[in-house]
């Protein structure tokens, strides 16, 4: 069984309320292997084996570059381009049509205004907040913001890194200071999530899936290049660097300081509004989830 389906399972089941033929008829697999599921306090062990690269990977920066400077460019000029030279590409033209497919600019999208219900989504993103001296390493500074997208209630975490243990500890404490879990998790190509792909294509960690099986989240990536999907969170990132950081560098000296800037801004600035209860009827009451391990 794979985590994915584990998680899924789980969440049709804690969330959607689904009897368990009604999931196995929705996922297509037997009632076996969904009360095999249900029985299971932890995800399951995955042999992953090494991860199978594909001929294009070396050129695809090239491919984006061409992409950005010629979006019209046609598969075939683009073959062109990286067959050039002794070391060039030698795959077929047909990888260089699926890969531009999923990589080229969409043309005339539209846009209209999304609307959440209560629990429905959290949004999160990393934002980066410059550098810090902490002895004698100079080290780099991210926030964790996390949003819930129908009272925009907002949790931030400050992390000398934006590696698996700090983003998957960081979205542990946003859903205890929320007092429960959304319905979905929105998020962008992050490393700690996202292997590789986007949106639709996207291949989810499966630690990560293992996550969001945990907290009955059903997991949503965006695509490459669209900010625009999670224009909540976006937002909210920019408001903590105009708000909570800009004009505070003779404040935060220290590690210390930037952690307790981010509990009384949240808390006195963020969140001083009247905000919607973010749990849902049949709400998820959600353990304790293990975030150590390797990074």
């Amino acid at each position: 069984m794979k985590v994915s389906q584990w998680a899924e399972i789980r969440r049709l089941a804690e969330v959607e309320k689904l009897s368990q033929r009604a999931i196995s008829l929705r996922l297509g697999c037997c009632r076996r292997t969904v009360s095999k599921a249900l029985g299971m306090e932890r995800p399951p062990e995955e042999n992953r084996g090494p991860l199978r690269g594909s001929l294009l990977d070396l050129w695809k920066p090239r491919i984006d570059a061409l992409m950005l400077r010629y979006p019209e460019l046609s598969a075939a000029r683009v073959l062109e381009e990286i067959q050039r030279g002794p070391d060039g590409y030698q795959g077929q033209l047909t990888l260089v049509r699926s890969y531009l497919r999923k990589a080229r600019p969409r043309r005339s999208r539209l846009y209209q205004e999304v609307v959440y219900e209560p629990g429905q989504a959290m949004q999160v993103d990393w934002g980066h907040c410059g550098s810090i001296r902490i002895g004698n390493t100079q080290r780099n500074v991210s926030v964790l913001v996390a949003v819930l997208c129908y009272s925009r209630m907002v949790y931030i975490e400050f992390c000398l890194s934006q590696r698996k243990a700090e983003f998957y500890r960081a979205i542990v404490n946003s859903l205890k200071f929320f007092g429960g879990s959304p319905r979905r998790i929105i998020f962008d190509n992050l490393k700690a999530a996202v292997l590789n792909g986007s949106g639709r294509d996207a291949c989810l960690h499966p630690d990560f899936l293992a996550l969001c099986g945990h907290f009955c989240m059903e997991p949503i990536a965006c695509r490459r290049r669209d900010p625009e999907s999670k224009g909540t969170v976006e937002a909210a990132v920019r408001y903590v660097k105009r708000n909570a950081l800009a004009g505070r560098d003779h404040q935060l000296v220290s590690w210390d300081d930037y952690q307790q800037l981010a509990v009384t801004w949240r808390d006195d600035v963020a969140n001083v509004r009247q905000h919607q209860k973010a749990e849902v009827p049949g709400g998820v009451q959600f353990g304790e989830w293990e975030t150590s391990g390797s990074c």
